[in-house]
């Protein structure tokens, strides 16, 4: 064989070698791609199911309300409600935008700057849902008169206004004079900023999960890869 056809015939082989590393590369990016996205779809289906439950208690809340328009106690609790969906079901969706717009082929710096935004709205949202617990408080007096509208005879022994004897309205009050300042306390405390504190570090952790960090992991693999 002259050294031209020798030449040639390495030639050939470097390219067939160099097609096979680029698929098995091109192969092993989508399988951590694909896991990056199989840890982030519980999250999102999570939050969709939220979002489409927080929707079906905005409806009949705004039933409930216009019904109960002329009684100002029961319009009240209805609309401390409904602000407190509205505001988790904001937080919700930006969520789920987050999780929809990833762009998984861009470089590992945006990806990565997407999911520590989508971190950020997590924590906010844990912070905001711990903020409106005082809100809850309204759905005893909500459902005690839905009981009495609709004459609800099997769960007529739940009329908690009648049965404290309108102490409930105090009891009510109180617990809202704990409830806002700690809660309030507390959305200032949960924040990255105040990671030095170890019971932040850990919230924060427990809210974010796992699953945020695998997928970091695995964004970070996938960079090496084609590095």
């Amino acid at each position: 064989m002259e050294l031209n056809e020798m030449k040639e015939a390495w030639r050939n082989n470097d390219l067939k070698l160099e097609k096979g590393l680029q698929l098995n590369e091109r192969c092993m990016e989508v399988l951590l791609t694909n896991k990056v996205t199989s840890n982030l779809g519980p999250l999102y289906w999570h939050r969709l199911i939220e979002v489409l439950l927080h929707l079906i208690c905005i409806g009949l809340l705004l039933v409930f309300m216009v019904q109960n328009r002329y009684q100002f106690p029961y319009a009240a609790s209805a609309l401390a409600l409904l602000l407190m969906y509205a505001v988790l079901t904001y937080s919700a969706l930006k969520q789920l935008k987050l999780l929809l717009t990833i762009d998984y082929s861009k470089d590992l710096a945006t990806v990565q700057k997407t999911l520590v935004l989508l971190q950020t709205h997590i924590v906010n949202y844990s912070r905001l849902s711990v903020l409106f617990i005082p809100a809850f408080l309204a759905y005893p007096t909500v459902i005690t008169e839905v009981i009495k509208d609709y004459d609800i005879t099997l769960w007529a022994h739940f009329d908690i206004i009648r049965q404290s004897n309108g102490a409930w309205w105090t009891v009510q009050l109180l617990s809202l004079l704990v409830l806002v300042p700690l809660g309030i306390w507390f959305y200032g405390q949960v924040s990255f900023k105040h990671m030095d504190k170890k019971w932040v570090r850990d919230y924060i952790s427990k809210m974010t999960g796992v699953r945020i960090s695998k997928a970091l992991e695995f964004l970070r693999e996938v960079e090496d890869l084609r590095k």
